[in-house]
């Protein structure tokens, strides 16, 4: 289960020049819409300045690469992507489609653009798993978003 960091919050790299892009699937949008908001709070944490953070909701999760995609063309100084979606298990295998091709997608993208996609798109058994990594505490995967993504540029940048 996340909550689990390897440093504590206070502790994350700050990124003031950073610019960001939020991604969202839609679908089950009381959790969805909780991480993309804990993300925004500890994205300005980090220094991030307000208008660098832009976020677009899309219809599902299958839409989350080809919206990186087109983020990534349209702004060549956007330094990364943050994506978020919630693929419940159903009675038949879709959820498991879904999930192969945003990781598959997102890697094609990241590859392309030589840029980093924070994959925070979770599939879960339950609703209440996903409202497990939305709540309030360090579970929510908003903060584990942010986690990875000022370690990633900060490292990007000592290179």
């Amino acid at each position: 289960m996340a909550g689990f960091l390897p440093k504590p919050v206070n502790e994350f790299h700050k990124i003031p020049h950073a610019r960001v892009a939020i991604i969202a699937a839609m679908w089950h949008p009381e959790c969805v819409n909780a991480m993309v908001e804990r993300t925004v709070k500890e994205l300005l944490a980090v220094d991030v300045n307000e208008k660098n953070i832009s976020t677009h909701f899309l219809p599902g999760s299958l839409e989350l690469p080809y919206a990186a995609r087109c983020l990534f063309e349209k702004d060549n100084t956007l330094d990364a992507v943050i994506a978020f979606g919630v693929v419940l298990k159903g009675d038949t295998t879709h959820d498991e489609h879904v999930m192969q091709n945003v990781v598959d997608g997102f890697g094609r993208v990241s590859d392309r653009f030589h840029k980093p996609i924070i994959n925070e798109v979770i599939g879960v058994n339950t609703v209440e798993d996903a409202q497990k990594r939305s709540d309030a505490s360090i579970s929510n995967k908003g903060v584990e978003a942010v986690f990875a993504l000022s370690e990633l540029l900060y490292w990007k940048k000592s290179l």
